[in-house]
């Protein structure tokens, strides 16, 4: 599969894509593609937690069924309002085959490897039996933070919904992957060095 990740104001790039996975924010966003799998935030605050389980709400109601979780909290809460199609971004960190096994346990039909894996781990993600999906491109985030860090003249630091995301300013590249990631770049209007 070739998988294209972008988030709301960014435009579906060129290309021959399986499968768009829209990132949403936990406060308001623009409509997502047709056919787009739903990306959960990497983090919502607690009191925006309900807003954001609305919101997955009426798109389910327009029609949306394919659905990313970011992490065990929206894992539950997509399971718990009946979505059945569900893949687990990076972020869940499925490393080795008990993660892969409870995951799966949990309706996760595929995954997402981790950046941060080795060329050994990588090797055995791709004969674990389970449904991988591998980055090969990927803006990605050194640490994500509520509030700002300080700007560095090597780093991009800029505001993401309700996080501050600081990344390399040149995306990283794997060989070979299959999933294309823009979700986690500088928006054009974000200043790195003011933002």
């Amino acid at each position: 599969m070739n998988v294209v990740k972008i988030r709301s104001g960014q435009a579906v790039p060129p290309g021959v894509w399986d499968e768009v996975v829209y990132a949403i924010g936990s406060g308001g966003f623009e409509a997502p593609p047709p056919n787009a799998r739903i990306a959960m935030p990497v983090w919502t605050p607690e009191g925006k937690f309900n807003f954001l389980r609305s919101n997955v709400k009426r798109l389910m109601r327009e029609g949306f069924v394919k659905y990313e979780a970011s992490d065990i909290a929206t894992l539950r809460m997509l399971k718990s309002l009946g979505a059945k199609d569900l893949t687990a971004d990076w972020t869940l960190y499925a490393f080795n085959r008990y993660a892969l096994k409870l995951l799966s346990d949990m309706g996760v039909k595929r995954f997402v490897a981790s950046p941060e894996n080795n060329a050994g781990n990588l090797a055995f993600l791709k004969t674990s039996g389970f449904e991988v999906e591998f980055l090969s491109r990927q803006s990605t985030p050194l640490f994500i933070s509520v509030t700002r860090p300080e700007a560095q003249s090597e780093l991009a630091v800029f505001r993401l919904g309700d996080v501050w995301v600081t990344t390399k300013r040149t995306p990283r590249e794997w060989p070979g992957g299959t999933r294309v990631d823009y979700s986690w770049d500088p928006g054009e209007n974000d200043d790195p060095e003011t933002c």
